[in-house]
């Protein structure tokens, strides 16, 4: 495929210049770091055996206050017992289901089929730990106890082995979004205490579950064994997770940690940059629900245009487009260049004549005016672009 270089510059530069409807906008990488600098040189001076130092203490290879204190109000905010920061989900979830499976003596798994852990990790949980997974429900919908009870029952795939853990997903991105109703999580958290089933959250962008159920994280907490939450989703801070259960369990989450290579030297800019915006994340998640639902709504309103689901669960949702995908991202260039506002990112084909991308709303969404959008979503939609002519055989 050739590259257009001259599109893809002036995509690049219409990107950088305009008010984006996902997420907070662009940003400069050095803005996050001058904050992270600003935010130590703000916190005191720390007194060592050798004067005083500083700024805060770094942490150094998972250890000191700057985390600790981290993880103790993680821990707090869900209700669990304890608490451990590391580099990435990839890394934490795995680990998760590996001491569930050890504890259980039984190396079976499952998830929905577009969990992360499926599709975007390369099998590590396979690889690297030596699970084995069931995939669990229908793909286009979140996963119930008849689903499990279907898995574990005569002739269910697991009915022989059982399974050791169940990975959920609130909200599950891959289907913009979806949440299962509070019934149905809290159903589903029965079974598998009743089953033996250890429980665990894949909380990526849990965030958004809590104002949308209207319940507080540790009562959702509370029907799960163990929890992921990320600081890069949503919250806009620079990479890091956050792994939660009990005690023991969290100790030997960070053997595995460190086998893993995964216990920095230090992890400071990381952790701070978490602890200075999770936060005004909590605060403004319910408005960003609510936006998620007006901004569908502006777009549902056109017959070629799908929201899934509809309404928005959360603060994101997916939408599927008529059209072919240079087609529909030509006439986002269009928009951009005559109102300024960047509508999407990526375009992937969904089916014959159909596009989707995703879209998650942040603080850039708060900031355009439902006029204004809708102005742009029908000039999205009356864009129609030019092709050369074509010569005469």
């Amino acid at each position: 495929m050739t590259i257009d270089k001259p599109l893809e510059e002036e995509r690049a530069r219409l990107r950088l210049s305009s008010r984006w409807l996902q997420g907070d906008g662009p940003s400069n990488p050095a803005d996050e770091l001058e904050a992270v600098c600003a935010w130590l040189r703000e916190h005191g001076d720390t007194v060592t055996d050798l004067g005083v130092e500083p700024g805060l203490a770094p942490d150094i290879y998972g250890t000191g206050a700057l985390v600790e204190d981290f993880e103790a109000e993680l821990a707090a905010l869900f209700g669990m017992p304890a608490a451990r920061f590391m580099p990435s989900g990839c890394m934490a979830q795995p680990i998760a289901l590996r001491i569930w499976s050890d504890r259980d003596r039984n190396p079976v798994t499952a998830f929905h089929p577009t969990s992360h852990l499926e599709l975007h990790e390369e099998h590590g949980y396979r690889e690297l730990h030596g699970l084995t997974a069931h995939l669990v429900g229908d793909p286009a919908r979140p996963t119930t106890a008849a689903d499990v009870e279907a898995l574990l029952e005569p002739g269910g795939a697991a009915h022989e082995t059982g399974i050791a853990s169940l990975l959920i997903e609130l909200p599950a991105r891959e289907i913009g979004g979806q949440l299962p109703s509070w019934d149905d999580l809290a159903e589903l958290s029965q079974l598998c205490r009743e089953n033996g089933i250890k429980l665990h959250l894949d909380g990526a962008r849990v965030w958004q579950a809590a104002p949308a159920y209207g319940r507080p994280l540790a009562e959702i907490a509370a029907l799960f064994d163990s929890i992921y939450v990320s600081f890069y989703k949503d919250v806009g801070a620079l990479p890091g997770a956050m792994l939660l259960g009990p005690r023991d369990f969290i100790d030997e989450a960070a053997v595995w940690q460190r086998r893993q290579g995964g216990t920095l030297y230090t992890a400071v800019a990381n952790i701070v940059s978490a602890r200075m915006r999770l936060g005004d994340c909590l605060a403004r998640m319910p408005r960003l629900i609510g936006r998620a639902r007006e901004v569908a709504a502006l777009f549902s309103g056109h017959e070629c245009i799908g929201v899934l689901p509809d309404p928005p669960h959360t603060s994101m949702f997916h939408l599927r487009l008529q059209g072919e995908v240079e087609d529909l991202l030509l006439a986002r260039d269009h928009v951009a260049r005559e109102t300024g506002i960047w509508l999407f990112g990526k375009l992937k084909p969904v089916s014959e004549g159909v596009a989707g991308t995703e879209l998650s709303m942040g603080a850039a969404s708060l900031a355009l005016g439902d006029e204004e959008l809708a102005a742009a979503i029908d000039l999205l939609l009356a864009f129609r672009p030019s092709r050369p002519a074509q010569q005469p055989s």
